[in-house]
């Protein structure tokens, strides 16, 4: 177990709360917005606010800003390598020819 301090401990412990009401549901959008309402007599739309995922985002972006060093340090990350050359831009991409540009070239 990680040591944490006591707002860190609030910080953490919001996020998880927030993320488990997120993933608790079977689908809640990943945006500020669920959906537009159209009244008429109004020369614009009305947005409905999506307070579970702004909550998970709030909470997500209090956590990340305090969270320890070591963790940020640790965390895994395909611009230092951590997953391997199966991805690496070092290494040439192969290109097949698409049937297009053979029959283009014939």
């Amino acid at each position: 177990m990680i040591e944490l301090n006591d707002e860190q401990k609030k910080a953490y412990e919001r996020y998880i709360r927030a993320r488990r009401r997120i993933t608790k549901f079977e689908y809640i959008p990943h945006s500020d917005v669920l959906r537009t309402v159209d009244v008429e007599g109004l020369n614009h739309p009305l947005f409905e606010q999506n307070d579970l995922y702004l909550e998970y985002k709030e909470a997500s972006l209090a956590w990340w800003k305090i969270e320890p060093q070591f963790r940020h340090e640790e965390r895994m990350r395909m611009s230092r390598g951590d997953y391997g050359s199966q991805d690496s831009w070092e290494e040439r991409g192969s290109y097949i020819n698409d049937s297009y540009t053979q029959f283009n070239e014939e």
